[in-house]
Parts: structure tokens; sequence; C-alpha cells
């Protein structure tokens, strides 16, 4: 086997191994800095913070599973909510995150039929939204090792064509959250297609090398 073809044969084998390793994590955002790749996926839990004071919600639990990143289209991951207080669950939220045709078209679903459209700002997630006669925006980015979700409730006053229309905020809520679990459908759906490659290689290369 010349030397050449089997140098060749180990370039495409790298650069497979490179666009595997980015499909792997390319969903997420990059952190503040830019240098370091953030991992949404696993079990989150936290406290719920909510004002003004005696507003529904305080000092609730709330832990959040993620699913991978949906990476294609059409396809979906797990964003399943739980709120207690004092052991007792208050509301559970079985949401998933999906991507509709292309990477922008996101939305979360939550299972009745109801969609939110969802969309990245820099490395933050954000999703406004309407509902009975409120309007709710709703952002969540990592902090270091802490992912934090700001929901801000306001009236939806109708607007006057060149009149400022003022709008009074009803209530924040906000949760800030650590990884307690890390899940391992990301890696495994990694490992599958990495191991196909990996055989098909080597058996590219063996039969290259008995030629």
């Amino acid at each position: 086997m010349p030397m050449d073809e089997c140098r060749s044969c180990l370039v495409i084998f790298l650069f497979l191994i490179a666009v595997v390793e980015c499909k792997k994590i390319d969903g997420w955002p990059m952190s503040a800095s830019g240098t370091v790749q953030t991992n949404w996926t696993g079990t989150w839990h936290g406290t719920l913070q909510a004002y003004p004071e005696g507003e529904i919600g305080a000092g609730w639990n709330t832990t959040l599973e993620i699913g991978p990143y949906p990476m294609f289209d059409g396809s979906c991951t797990m964003w399943r909510g739980i709120f207690k207080e004092n052991g007792t669950i208050k509301l559970t939220k079985d949401n998933r995150f999906c991507r509709g045709h292309g990477p922008d078209d996101l939305y979360f679903d939550n299972g009745g039929g109801g969609k939110i459209a969802v969309q990245w700002i820099h490395n933050v997630l954000v999703s406004p939204f309407k509902y009975n006669g409120v309007f709710v925006v709703a952002s969540m980015r990592m902090r270091e090792d802490i992912l934090e979700e700001e929901i801000l409730i306001t009236g939806d006053n109708p607007a006057v064509q060149n009149v400022t229309v003022s709008i009074r905020a009803h209530s924040i809520h906000i949760k800030t959250m650590r990884r307690m679990s890390m899940s391992n459908s990301g890696e495994k759906s990694f490992r599958s297609p990495f191991l196909v490659i990996y055989a098909l290689f080597f058996l590219r290369f063996g039969f290259l090398l008995h030629a």
C-alpha cells in the first residue's frame, strides 16, 4: 500500500472524528467568554424565587430534566420540570424542546397541541408569549456552573399607533439551578456512529494493507 494513500486515509479518518465530535455538542451555546462549550443536558435542581413578596411559587423546589440537544429537523428532546413545596408536587410540566425546519426553527411543545417559539439571542434561550391577558418573556442562560431562568410577566395592553403605551409588570420569577446528574443519552448517540466509522476505516485500511 503506498504511503501517500495511507496518509490520505488517516487524514479522512481524523476529519470524520472531528465532524462527529462537533455534532455532539454543536447545539448548546458557548460560554460568555466564548471559550468553553456549555452543555445543558442533565438533571438540574434549585429553588424558585418570586417577586413581589407573596407571589405564587416563591420558595418552591424545582427539578428540570433536559435531554440531548435536538440536532436534526423534526427531532425533540425532553424538557421536564417538577415544582415542589414542602415535598408536595405543585406543578409538573412535561414539555419537549424541538427543532422544526432548520436550526433556527425551535419551539417548546407542551404535548397538548400548544407550541411556544424559542430562539437563541447570543447564549440566551428566549421565549416570549402571551396567555390569558398577560405577556410573558422567559430567558434562560448558563452562568458558570449555574443554569438560570428569569420569567417576567406583564400586562398585555393593546398598542396604539404612534403612541407610547405603558405596561405594568405583574411579577418576576427567577430559578437558579445546579446540575445533579449528566444524561448518558448524548454520549450514546455520539458513540454509535463513531464506532461504525472506526470499524469501517480499519476494515478499509486492512484491505488496502493486504492488497
